[in-house]
């Protein structure tokens, strides 16, 4: 049994944080060493895009006049500004267009849950990469944003709603990509100490060491950040605390060849329920916020469950130009996740639940049974679970500049081994319970197996995959470039598991799968006038199956094919001084969709490729600089995706996929005035609020499925489970004077307690309405409520 511990205090441990990173700052030269930086912002802007009007300086979202996709760039100032500063890259993202967050139950940043979807693709259906390089889970691409990069480590962030070109990598080129970029390296040395606190007894402290250029070597630049951060959470005993560390430096080598290294690491712990989330009946006796207990006699108790991550991620890059026009850029990678969780068996309030079976008894049961109910006894039955993957790769580009184009050639290659467990525990005495189902039959290997019946599953998989791509960006004149590209990946994906969790359950299992296909692009940007674009897209896009996929006793029954996306969009971007506007339609069609099914004959579990969808829909997002420091921002966008061409289910064709709401809208208003009590202050005021429309969380189906065909008379049930539309707004202001700065944020500013998902399907009688309470019929739904207004206040220096 672990027990919550902190690590000292988030403002003592960066105490420590400034004297490592002090040896940095005193690396500099002496001359830079003696400029002020003065009432600068924590750090330099990214520079994502060319500056060409006021109003993209004050935008919290904006677009590029090169885009050639539908795109929303996020900058280092908009996040210092309004985005909360404890909180990770869904705390970011949502503003954009399409943009959908599933709020942190626990607080923003205050445990690994934030999540975003993007034009109804949902985590793991787009990539997120960080300085370029693609990252997420190895059973499937989906993102611990929180455990990997927090908001301290995030320099910009870039949102592409589109595959992108043959140049963009990754598991899931499918829905888009979310790009975050690291921190940049400054031109002069300093040090920055930002600490803040927040509802739910929060504090972070934030420690940022820039070298500047150090003359020792030839102008090399450094930066160290060091983050703490301590929580109780919103949520009953989800107590958090943790720290991460970055390091990155860039040093130049020959000619105008440059070497950048970067290494983050994190360790967290989390008081968290890996049992599901509380029901409407908890949450009606212990209150709304209720996740964990305090007592030791039931299995909610949250010293029985908790969450240790650590997490690294690291890269070397080397770029330069090799002559005659030809340049080369090579970047090899790692990145690792290591989980260990111990959480009780469920959420059950009951003592009557804590029985375990500690002896597995002389006889091995039957096949799919458990052993005799006679051997449980009083205990408290949980389980401990590894989750541990490491993944390494290296990208490889060559550019030739022609004169009238670019030429692109590269490849990525990329390994990855995860290892995977749940073994079943008396949490009392860390023993074995030996509670699982006996095999029903042999597994991939043909022979039977008496696995460990203390043992869920105990799982080694991984991949290989290369992807080898090509693209020429075309300028046949000063105001037209035309880019086509193709990309082909391969992709071997593998698992080799003694004992896995099926519910036909064979064991052992042993398979291996090759997927391929070769995805073409074509994009082109036409400069119409002086801060006027216009862009259209023509992509295709894959998404590699989930390790899961491969979870069948047969092997036969898991020829899965990628899913795939086609991808039509039109764009224009227009930026004058004082106002831009950015606009889109897209059309994506969906195919082979991946469905589980079970075989009626045999009754083992499969996974095919059955339906798919038509996406589409418009994004229009604008900005306007008014006088006396104001500017107002807003978008909308109109997201539509009809199932199509499932046989199995014909009562999602026509219909609006569940999980995507029928539009998203965010508004904005931004004051700033300097010199307002001195001639180095000013004054900074922001208020946004995002809009998700209404939406289905209850997938439609049929009674009887054979042959992934639903049968003639089956019983039909309608998409269902209708979740209303909500906001949340966020009000921010700071005072800036000098090196010195206080901000004050509140989030949910009109706490608001709308219902942002469910876990469940029980109605309201004769409505589409989610059962809410015990008495409307609710009572084992599981709902998620806003978080109610909280607050951060920052105080920060900089040297």
């Amino acid at each position: 049994m672990n027990k919550t511990h902190r690590f000292g205090g988030a403002f003592g441990c960066s105490i420590a944080a400034l004297i490592i990173g002090g040896g940095l700052w005193l690396s500099a030269s002496a001359a830079l060493a003696a400029q002020s930086p003065g009432d600068e912002q924590e750090t330099d802007q990214v520079v994502v895009t060319a500056k060409v009007s006021k109003v993209t300086t004050v935008a919290p979202v904006s677009s590029s006049l090169a885009a050639t996709e539908p795109t929303a760039i996020i900058t280092r100032k908009f996040m210092e500004e309004d985005a909360p500063r404890v909180g990770d890259f869904s705390t970011i993202a949502v503003f954009a267009p399409s943009m959908v967050s599933t709020p942190d139950a626990n607080g923003a940043g205050a445990s690994d849950g934030g999540k975003i979807a993007m034009r109804g693709f949902a985590d793991g259906n787009y990539n997120i990469t960080y300085d370029g390089i693609a990252w997420g889970d190895t059973n499937g691409p989906s993102h611990h944003g929180t455990a990997f990069f927090p908001n301290s480590t995030i320099g910009g962030v870039i949102i592409d709603r589109g595959p992108g070109g043959a140049t963009d990598l990754g598991p899931a080129n499918f829905g888009g990509s979310v790009n975050l970029l690291s921190l940049p390296l400054e031109a002069r040395p300093s040090i920055a100490q930002v600490l803040t606190v927040g509802s739910f007894d929060t504090d972070q402290a934030v420690t940022t060491v820039q070298s500047g250029p150090v003359s020792q070597l030839n102008g090399a630049k450094f930066l160290g950040n060091f983050q703490e951060l301590q929580t109780n959470g919103y949520l009953t005993n989800n107590h958090t605390h943790g720290a991460s560390q970055l390091v990155k430096g860039q040093v130049p080598l020959f000619g105008d060849f440059t070497l950048t290294a970067l290494y983050t690491h994190t360790a967290y712990f989390y008081n968290k329920s890996d049992i599901g989330d509380a029901d409407i009946a908890q949450l009606t006796q212990y209150g709304q916020n209720f996740s964990l207990g305090n007592d030791p006699t039931l299995q909610d108790y949250y010293r029985y469950n908790w969450v240790k991550k650590k997490t690294d991620f690291e890269y070397a890059k080397l770029q330069g130009t090799i002559g005659y026009g030809l340049s080369v850029n090579d970047t090899v990678y790692s990145y690792g996740y290591d989980n260990q969780t111990e959480s009780t068996q469920n959420n059950l309030a009951a003592a009557s639940a804590n029985l375990v079976t500690p002896t597995p008894g002389a006889t091995y049961p039957a096949l799919g049974k458990t052993y005799a109910k006679s051997l449980q006894v009083a205990g408290m039955p949980g389980y401990l679970k590894l989750n541990e993957y490491r993944v390494y790769g290296n990208i490889l580009k060559f550019t030739e500049n022609v004169g009238f184009g670019k030429f692109t050639l590269g490849s990525l290659v990329e390994r990855a081994s995860t290892d995977r467990y749940i073994f079943d525990i008396n949490v009392l005495t860390g023993k074995p319970d030996y509670r699982e189902k006996a095999a029903t039959e042999p597994g991939t290997s043909g022979v039977y197996v008496d696995v460990p019946l203390n043992i869920q599953y105990n799982e080694f998989s991984g991949w290989t995959q290369y992807q080898i791509f090509s693209q020429f960006e075309w300028t046949p004149t000063e105001n037209l470039t035309v880019t086509p590209g193709i990309k082909y990946v391969n992709w071997d994906l593998g698992v080799n598991a003694p004992v896995e969790k099926l519910s036909t359950g064979s064991q052992p299992i042993s398979i291996d799968q090759d997927f391929t296909k070769t995805l073409p692009f074509l994009t082109a940007n036409y400069r119409i006038a002086h801060g006027w674009s216009a862009y259209a897209q023509y992509a295709q896009g894959f998404l590699i199956p989930n390790i899961s996929n491969l979870y069948v006793g047969n092997a036969s029954l898991t020829r899965v094919q990628p899913q795939l996306s086609t991808n039509y969009q039109l764009g224009t971007v227009l930026q004058k001084n004082n106002y831009s506007i950015d606009a889109d339609i897209y059309y994506i069609l969906f195919d082979h969709k991946i469905q589980s099914f079970t075989d009626p004959v045999s009754g083992q579990p499969y996974d095919t490729n059955e339906g798919g969808a038509t996406y589409k829909g418009f994004e229009i997002q604008g900005s306007y600089v008014l006088p006396y420091g104001a500017s107002l921002f807003a978008n909308y966008s109109d997201n539509r995706a009809i199932g199509t061409k499932n046989a199995a289910n014909p009562l999602y064709n026509g219909h609006q996929l569940t999980s995507v709401p029928g539009w998203t809208a965010a508004w904005g208003v931004r004051f700033e005035h300097q010199h307002l009590f001195a001639a180095n202050d000013d004054v900074i005021v922001t208020l946004n609020e995002k809009f998700v429309g209404s939406q289905y969380l209850v997938n439609a189906s049929c009674g009887k499925v054979v042959g992934s065909i639903c049968q003639a008379g089956a019983t039909l049930t309608p998409v269902t489970g209708l979740l209303p539309s909500y906001s949340e707004a966020e009000l921010s202001g700071s005072y800036r004077i000098g090196r010195y700065l206080i901000e004050a944020q509140v989030l949910n500013l009109f706490d608001s307690d709308s219902l942002t998902t469910m876990k469940g399907s029980a109605l309201i009688a004769g409505t589409n309405a989610f059962a809410t309470t015990v008495g409307e019929g609710g009572a084992t739904n599981a709902p998620q409520y806003q978080v109610p207004r909280s607050f951060q206040i920052t105080l920060k220096a900089k040297f």
